[in-house]
């Protein structure tokens, strides 16, 4: 254990970083490019926040807790703690909380490893970096600041954000206006621009001119702030305007599959209804939960929301999965293997349905629509694109829509279960 101190230096807050700090709607992100000062504004307020609550219950987390320690806590250490009441940190090298003289906590948190901290209630959760996030992720922070830990006026789940890509569930839980998106700007951080003149500081031209030289994806998402797809985008065809739709309740009629992604970090689910006038594979429905339930408690949920459904085929994992797939067929699910076990082959197939526009997504599917316009290969440090998938264990749904995918347009030697698109080729 150490003693640190608190911040009480005039710290002026500007545009939309202000917006963001004062703002105490339940679910508020502040999203922009790179250095303008979003970090250190919702550190500000979290820091404030603990200082004037007595017995305040505040979270500092980030989706892997490893890189809370490298970034936003030194930040919050070296800028935000350092000049009056005491402020106790627990955890040496690693902290893991820090407690503050009126009682208040500030707990540190990885969502890989969410442990006793995020299973608790709190009065204000922030998230670093929080399009790492998948968004059921973010609903589940939601879950522990409801305002039954009680020591604020108010709870909230709040955080800072770099553009991502265009689908991305931030975007689309802003626009459903289920969360404050806030945009930040370069210039709003004071150390860039002179708030008073307007004009640029010396620091302001050289930060800038960094991110200014930038190239491709990082200088329209870093610079410009812009939510553009990233280099290397696997399914470059997908046009949101055509290939994501309104939800609604495909008719009982339309034959129905479900693809299940049964290993990982989450546990996902897709449902998918042939539409047999169109031709058209219409994914209505997503399941996308955090590992830790037993595959029975999985294959519950996923049944219940399968109830009065007829459900012709579950298709589930990789030839490597056979194990996963006997407990999944213990647990009631009769699930089967997909016939292609090639990546690039299943994302062909995905890919040419989505070409041909045979293949909608609804908007009731927001996790897989924030997938598929990150989902991309890696691009080496000489900018070429390679043939390796970026983050490939982090897209459970887009796992789950290529198993179902290659099930039903893989040419098959005999007729099985049913045939509306042979089965969809």
């Amino acid at each position: 254990m150490q003693t640190l101190t608190t911040y009480d230096i005039p710290y002026s807050l500007y545009g939309n970083n202000r917006r963001a700090v004062f703002c105490r709607d339940a679910e508020v992100i502040l999203a922009g490019p790179a250095d303008t000062g979003k970090t250190l504004a919702l550190l500000w307020k979290l820091n404030t926040c603990a200082l004037k609550y007595p017995g305040a219950s505040i979270v500092i987390a980030r989706k892997q807790a490893t890189d809370v320690y490298g970034s936003v806590l030194v930040s919050y250490q070296k800028k935000i703690l350092g000049h009056s009441a005491p402020v106790r940190v627990y955890g040496g090298d690693k902290p893991e909380w820090f407690d503050y003289p009126n009682g208040a906590r500030v707990w540190v948190a990885g969502l890989d490893k969410p442990g006793k901290v995020l299973s608790a209630e709190h009065d204000l959760i922030y998230v670093n970096q929080a399009e790492e996030l998948a968004l059921v992720d973010w609903e589940t922070l939601t879950t522990r600041t409801t305002g039954r830990a009680g020591h604020m006026p108010y709870a909230q789940t709040i955080g800072d954000a770099n553009p991502a890509g265009p689908t991305h569930w931030i975007k689309t839980r802003a626009a459903a206006g289920k969360l404050t998106l806030v945009e930040s700007t370069h210039r709003d951080n004071p150390e860039l621009y002179d708030q008073a003149t307007g004009e640029m500081t010396e620091a302001g031209k050289t930060r800038i001119g960094r991110l200014a030289n930038l190239t491709g994806v990082h200088n329209l998402r870093l610079f410009k702030g812009l939510w553009v797809a990233p280099e290397g985008v696997i399914y470059d065809v997908f046009d949101e305007a055509r290939h994501k739709v309104a939800a609604f309740v495909p008719p009982a009629a339309w034959p129905r599959v479900v693809g299940i992604d049964p290993f990982g970090a989450q546990i996902a689910a897709l449902w998918a209804a042939f539409d047999p006038i169109n031709g058209v594979l219409n994914v209505y429905r997503e399941y996308l939960e955090p590992f830790g339930l037993t595959v029975a408690g999985h294959a519950a949920n996923i049944l219940q929301l399968s109830r009065n459904e007829g459900i012709y085929a579950w298709i589930c994992g990789g030839p490597s999965e056979r194990a996963w797939r006997l407990e999944w067929q213990t647990a009631g699910i009769p699930v089967v293997e997909p016939p292609v076990s090639d990546v690039w082959i299943g994302i062909d197939r995905v890919y040419q349905l989505l070409k041909e526009f045979r293949l909608v997504i609804h908007s009731s599917c927001p996790n897989l629509l924030s997938e598929i316009g990150d989902y991309r290969r890696r691009v080496g440090h000489d900018g070429q694109v390679q043939e390796t998938i970026e983050n490939k264990e982090v897209y459970h749904g887009l796992d789950a829509l290529r198993y179902l995918v290659a099930w039903l347009v893989e040419p098959v030697e005999k007729e099985e279960v049913w045939s509306p698109w042979k089965r969809i080729g």
